[in-house]
């Protein structure tokens, strides 16, 4: 696990020293507070202790959506649908838990070739709430 605050070209990390189900009810609430929507979650430590009775550690998959962002996104070009929602991850490994978030404004211009600062505005957004988690 990373030890601190990292962004490559395609995903950002934060270390941070709360538990994953502290991270997952902060971020649930704060992405509401600018606009984004928690349309689902992936609870991976309940599945694998259902599926396999596994010990597995903490780790969510949120998938979030900001309205007015899909919008404005798929109206320049519908195949950004192929990059929403955005996606982030909680994984808490040894006291330590450390949130992802993938980069879709280099995914998609990767992909489609498109100009990253449309969907970089709303990459930011949960880049700096997740700085403040």
């Amino acid at each position: 696990m990373r030890k601190y605050m990292t962004m490559n070209d395609y995903s950002y990390h934060r270390t941070v020293k709360i538990s994953a189900d502290k991270c997952f009810a902060r971020i649930s609430s704060m992405v509401k507070e600018i606009g984004f929507v928690l349309l689902s979650y992936v609870d991976m430590q309940e599945i694998m202790r259902k599926n396999f009775s596994d010990e597995f550690h903490p780790y969510y998959i949120l998938e979030v959506c900001k309205p007015a962002a899909a919008r404005e996104m798929i109206g320049i070009n519908e195949e950004y649908g192929l990059f929403l929602p955005c996606k982030i991850v909680i994984d808490e490994r040894n006291g330590v838990t450390e949130l992802m978030l993938a980069r879709v404004s280099r995914q998609s211009a990767d992909y489609l070739s498109a100009d990253p600062s449309v969907a970089r505005k709303y990459e930011d957004e949960l880049t700096r709430l997740l700085e403040k988690v």
